[in-house]
């Protein structure tokens, strides 16, 4: 008795429990489909640069490619990829890079000072406090890659670790 009672009550919770999977699966697609849809043009935000100064949407160059980088300077893959800017950052004509982070402003300046990156023109080290621009973009781990053209329209969206070479070269506005 006890038995057919508990196949019953098994019956009745399984598919209920696979229709609302479905559902919140269903839902998380379609949040996540929104998000990518808000990356396809560069979207409106507000962050403090290392200077004290603000920096948005605005400030982008209308006339050149942009990278926007969320980095975390104690990250290895990203001090890889400051490293290799650095060193090859005369070879980037035409390309404006925004390096963002939420660590303090002194972590994310000091990584800047590092890799001699701090005083280049076309680079700015923006702090993304309470990581808002993190969260709406829907961005999933650092570094995270946002490549834009000349009319502000995404290019190259990709996390993880990657040579700035290969992101790059997958446009012909860098070089």
């Amino acid at each position: 008795m006890k038995k057919n009672k508990l196949l019953k009550i098994s019956a009745a919770a399984i598919p209920i429990l696979l229709i609302g999977l479905i559902v919140y699966l269903f839902l998380n697609f379609l949040k996540k489909k929104e998000k990518i849809e808000a990356l396809k043009n560069v979207p409106a935000f507000s962050l403090k640069t290392i200077d004290g100064k603000t920096f948005t949407q605005q400030n982008l160059v209308n006339e050149q490619t942009k990278v926007i980088i969320y980095f975390n300077p104690g990250c290895h893959f990203c001090q890889a990829e400051a490293e290799e800017l650095s060193a090859n950052y005369k070879n980037y004509k035409n390309i404006q890079w925004i390096w963002v982070a939420s660590e303090p402003l002194q972590e994310i300046r000091q990584f800047a000072v590092k890799y001699k990156l701090d005083k280049q023109p076309d680079i700015y080290w923006c702090h993304d406090e309470m990581a808002t621009l993190y969260q709406k973009l829907g961005m999933n781990s650092v570094p995270y890659f946002l490549v834009y053209d000349k009319n502000n329209h995404l290019i190259k969206r990709t996390s993880g670790a990657i040579k700035l070479e290969k992101i790059i070269n997958n446009f012909d506005e860098g070089k």
